[in-house]
């Protein structure tokens, strides 16, 4: 997914912010491809830390503040759509992969097909 929780900007171009995303999905790819897997997915800790690091960033920020009601702020109070800092911050972070971050799932083998010996 890209322009996905918390990449919106109100404030420059998303086009920074997608060019920065694919790059990290590029690191993905290539992680998955040096270790012979089929799937890579964030470990639940490392989102929830980040997840929660962007709500405190965006405290006090126009994004939330005022009093105002917005199309940034979902039903339970949280904004899952601006990204509450400069752009090359955000280009910073995709920039690093640190591969223990993430969970890979290896390749399953194909069951034998039924009545042929292996």
């Amino acid at each position: 997914m890209l322009l996905g929780p918390n990449t919106g900007l109100g404030h420059t171009s998303v086009v920074f912010m997608i060019e920065a995303q694919i790059a990290h999905v590029i690191r993905c790819l290539r992680a998955m491809e040096e270790r012979d897997v089929e799937a890579v997915e964030v470990r639940p800790e490392v989102q929830r830390a980040f997840n929660d690091e962007l709500q405190r960033q965006l405290q006090g920020t126009v994004w939330n503040s005022g009093g105002c009601q917005s199309w940034y702020i979902d039903k339970t109070g949280r904004n899952t759509t601006i990204w509450p800092r400069f752009t090359w911050q955000f280009l910073r972070r995709a920039r690093d992969f640190d591969p223990g971050d993430y969970t890979f799932r290896s390749r399953v083998a194909p069951p034998e097909p039924a009545g042929v010996p292996a």
